[in-house]
Formats: C-alpha cells, structure tokens, sequence
C-alpha cells in the first residue's frame, strides 16, 4: 500500500457480517421464525438485533413479551441456536489484515454492524486483532436500532472524532452500508462479494437512480490497496 494518507480521511468503518467474516447461510431471526409460529423473521428481527441479550432464556422473555408465549420445542431451538451462534462466525480470508492495514497507516478504526449478542461474542473469537484495534465499535444490539438508521452511523461517527467527510464506510449490503453512509455524508465501499443478493441497488445504480459508491471491490483484501487512502502526490 502507498503510504501518505489522504489527509481529509481519518477514519474507515467496517461492516461486520459477510464483510469481515462468514457465518451460517440462515440468519438468526428467521431460524427464530421457523420455530415460533405466526412471526415474522423481520418482527423477530427487530426484538432479538435492538435488545441487550444475555442468554438464550433471555431471548425467549423478550419474543414472549413482545408477541405472547411460545411452546417448549421453540424454546429448545432457541437454545441451540444460541449456542451454535456463540462459535459460528470465520474470518473471510484476509479480513485481519485490511483492517491492520488501515490502522497501520494512521486511520481510526470503527465497527458497526446490526447484531446479536451470541454472534458477536463468536465475531470476538474470530477476529481478536480487529476487535482490539477498532477505535469505536457501534452494535445494534446496544443502541437499540439498526442500519439504516442513520443515528448508528452518527454515533459510529461521534465515537470516532471525526466528521462524515472524514470517513469512509465499508460494507457489503448497499441499502444498509453504502446508501447510508453516502446519505450522511461519509464516502463509501462496496464490498460486492454477494453480488445476486444486490442486483436491484446494482441497476438503480446503473440506470442513475441511485448514488454509486465512492468504490467497489468483489473481495475485502482489495481494500487497502484502494487509491482512496492514497495521496495523489
């Protein structure tokens, strides 16, 4: 990488999920779904990602509370998923090491991702070095609201000192990172490694419909060697 940082960027903030690790092919919320009858994935969604979970007990109080009682059997699924999702995240390839990069070269480091507590702790077993190097990490399970509320981006911002022009968003969902971000003024990356899951935010793009991210790549690793951070001097 080039060193001579582009002095307006001072920080880069990373989408957690399919950015920086994998994890299983069926989220949390709607295998919560599939077991507690007449719930939707995205209600499920907005109780366990916006509450301050400690257990899988906990879980099955806060669905209960907000959408009556469920049967032993999805409280048995619950727990398993609990504890499956406590070990569930991998690093993708490389992602450690774009992120050390980044920080090696004078950025301030943020994480913001929509999350629960069990995969976040599993995401602190995969990536220890990122979760110490990160300068602010802004989850949605503690602020209570999810991307695309830009109240988490603001706060992610506010966390580390800077302003939105002085920060660069990465992530690889264009409605919940890269729109954003670019909406509250920061530059964005485009992580594009699930490009059949983005085709409509692909052809909004190219038909000018919707703004085009500041750059794209198919694959994190490809991001410190982005002219972005790089003076042109």
């Amino acid at each position: 990488m080039t060193s001579g940082r582009m002095s307006e960027i001072k920080a880069a903030i990373f989408d957690i999920g399919a950015t920086l690790v994998t994890g299983p092919p069926v989220a949390p919320n709607k295998v919560i779904a599939g077991l507690v009858s007449g719930v939707a994935a995205a209600d499920i969604a907005s109780v366990i990602m916006t509450t301050q979970l400690t257990c899988a007990d906990g879980v099955c109080r806060a669905i209960e509370s907000r959408f009556g009682s469920i049967d032993q059997d999805a409280k048995a699924g619950i727990s398993q998923l609990w504890q499956s999702q406590s070990s569930a995240a991998m690093e993708i390839t490389g992602a450690t090491e774009a992120v050390l990069a980044l920080k090696r070269n004078g950025l301030r480091i943020g994480l913001l991702s929509d999350i629960w507590n069990p995969y976040y702790d599993s995401v602190t077993k995969a990536l220890p070095r990122v979760i110490e190097a990160a300068d602010a990490i802004t989850l949605s399970y503690e602020t209570g609201s999810r991307k695309p509320n830009p109240n988490n981006f603001i706060s992610a911002l506010d966390d580390l000192g800077v302003k939105p022009s002085e920060a660069v968003m990465i992530g690889d969902t264009y409605s919940h990172d890269i729109l954003p971000a670019l909406e509250v003024g920061m530059k964005a990356v485009w992580v594009l490694a699930r490009p059949g899951r983005e085709v409509e935010s692909i052809i909004d793009i190219l038909n000018g419909n919707a703004p085009a991210p500041t750059a794209t790549v198919n694959n994190i690793v490809d991001v410190p060697s982005l002219h972005l951070w790089t003076s042109k001097s």
